[in-house]
């Protein structure tokens, strides 16, 4: 750990393993007072002096060093600005890199870290978690292609293929029918074919008790050249049948009942 805490194990590190608060001192913790620390401020100044700094303006601030400055950061200076940006950062950098790698720091931290997180099951806590947060919210899980808003309504829908078939839902049935009935589909646990690990399935819209997945062929198995993304798909639908639902699959635009 650095900065301020460095060299300090919480209360969860190993400092404290096996280790209980007294009464007292939870009782203490409890009714402290909630403060927080704040960065002293540079004080507002009104002066002809000139920024300490090397930019040659009038100075507008003064530092607890006292130091005078055209900024509330002397970081902020442009004579600072300028003396950075000129310095070759090239060699301090691979200086850097390649002490960390001498030393061996850089790999084996890392490999140390990520078979520590294994052995403890970070990982599969934070799988677990992540899992969690999509089942409760589904659809913000996209951020290549975002949930938008149909027309004036508040259905909510991803890409071309999604939007054809609401708007074809609306020919045949109206604005009303569509806005009252359809509705985003639940979320569902499947058990991904490819590894056998647990997953959560977001179908597309549901309609009554009949989930709809809205497919291309490249989404579905990509021109059929991937025969275990379609497995993975099967299995997605599989899974939504034995939670009780009805499933149609629309595939290229084309309703097929799964």
């Amino acid at each position: 750990m650095g900065g301020w805490n460095k060299g300090i194990k919480n209360s969860t590190g190993t400092a404290f393993k096996g280790k209980k608060h007294k009464q007292e001192s939870i009782e203490r913790l409890k009714n402290r007072l909630k403060e927080c620390y704040k960065k002293p401020q540079a004080e507002l100044i009104d002066t002809l002096d000139k920024c300490d700094y090397g930019c040659n303006e009038v100075a507008k601030y003064k530092f607890l060093n006292g130091k005078l400055c055209c900024s509330s950061s002397h970081n902020s200076c442009p004579a600072k600005r300028k003396a950075f940006s000129d310095l070759d950062h090239s060699q301090r950098i691979s200086k850097s890199l390649q002490t960390r790698l001498d030393k061996g720091i850089t790999k084996s931290s890392r490999q140390k870290a990520h078979q520590t997180m294994l052995d403890n099951g970070t990982y599969e806590i934070t799988r677990k978690r992540m899992q969690e947060y999509w089942k409760n919210r589904p659809w913000q899980n996209n951020l290549e292609c975002p949930l938008v808003t149909y027309k004036n309504t508040e259905i909510k829908y991803q890409g071309t293929y999604e939007y054809d078939f609401l708007e074809k839902l609306e020919k045949q049935y109206g604005i009303l029918w569509l806005t009252e009935n359809v509705k985003r589909g639940p979320a569902i646990w499947y058990n991904d074919p490819s590894d056998n690990v647990e997953r959560l399935y977001i179908s597309d819209f549901i309609i009554y008790n009949t989930v709809y997945e809205i497919k291309s062929s490249w989404t579905w198995n990509k021109h059929g050249k991937d025969i275990m993304l379609e497995e993975k798909n099967k299995a997605k639908l599989n899974a939504a049948k034995k939670e009780g639902y009805n499933i149609i699959l629309v595939l290229d635009k084309e309703y097929i009942d799964a």
